[in-house]
């Protein structure tokens, strides 16, 4: 399969160019950068910042991770950065797609488990109503944008990731730093449930639905075993084998923190449903292995 991979400097893009790669599938880079070489792909395509955004041509299928980063705190400048490059720039290549006759057959795009919002201790699959804030809104629209591809023929899938676990990236490097000097503890009273996937399982599950034509819509990149904060703070603990003995009151979360505490407040038990009904074996089902992985 020829595959086009938007955001391929990325920590998930990256290490989806490789898996891929490894599968036998070409690879194509895009990026906004004029001129840049990256290893591992058949190509270089560039990101218009006007006008279409891509020429897919020639690609079987298009995997769409650009986004601005969620961390930070969120100013109105920082939100707005945020929606536009999710909906704005998704919205663009599908129109990039509706331009040309030769278009792929498969959009897969990024979206996250913030599509469910705060949920106490409700079991969530891809059938679950969506819900409310910030992020709730921006899945929303994100997806929204994915979908009018449906309307020229693509199959479209919307990746909704939970916390990501890899060794060079993403949460875990912030996560073994903080434990190992000894000031790691669980965040507000610990009971909100996390939703994680080791980085082997994000990129396995973005190529089982790429090669899967029955999976379409939303399918939730997120570990079989979900765990309460408190449950997760004591395995990073004894990963590191340091105590987790500082909690972070919820209070002084929301006062340095702001809107953004929820990311780290919200309760989101999520279920990957569509990726074991459709035959996906995990690698890393278990939190205490995955964290053995990554050490």
């Amino acid at each position: 399969m020829r595959i086009g991979i938007i955001g391929t400097t990325g920590f998930i893009g990256s290490a989806l160019a490789r898996a891929a790669n490894a599968r036998g599938h070409e690879v194509t880079a895009f990026t906004r950068q004029p001129g840049l070489s990256l290893p591992g792909f058949r190509e270089t395509r560039l990101v218009a910042a006007t006008g279409p955004a891509i020429d897919a041509t020639g690609l079987d299928a298009v995997v769409n991770l650009a986004g601005e980063s969620v961390l930070a705190r969120w100013t109105a400048s920082k939100k707005q950065r945020i929606r536009e490059s999710r909906i704005a720039l998704t919205s663009r290549i599908v129109d990039s797609f509706k331009l040309n006759e030769e278009r792929p057959q498969i959009l897969i795009n990024a979206s996250g488990t913030g599509a469910y919002g705060h949920r106490g201790d409700e079991v969530l699959t891809e059938s679950s109503s969506r819900g409310s804030g910030f992020l709730a809104d921006v899945c929303t629209d994100w997806e929204a944008a994915a979908k009018r591809a449906e309307s020229i023929g693509l199959r479209v899938v919307l990746l909704r990731t939970g916390m990501v676990l890899g060794k060079e990236s993403g949460a875990w490097p912030l996560l073994k730093r903080i434990f190992r000097f000894g000031i790691g503890g669980r965040l507000g009273n610990g009971k909100q449930w996390m939703s994680w996937i080791h980085l082997d399982d994000e990129v396995g599950l973005i190529i089982h639905a790429l090669e899967h034509p029955t999976i379409t819509g939303p399918i939730n990149l997120v570990s079989p075993n979900c765990v309460t904060n408190a449950d997760f703070t004591r395995a990073v603990a004894r990963a590191v084998h340091r105590p987790a003995i500082i909690p972070a009151p919820t209070f002084a979360l929301r006062l340095v923190l702001g809107e953004q505490a929820g990311m780290l407040l919200d309760s989101q038990r999520v279920e990957p449903k569509l990726a074991l009904t459709s035959g996906y074996q995990f690698r890393h089902p278990g939190l205490t292995e995955a964290l053995a992985s990554l050490l």
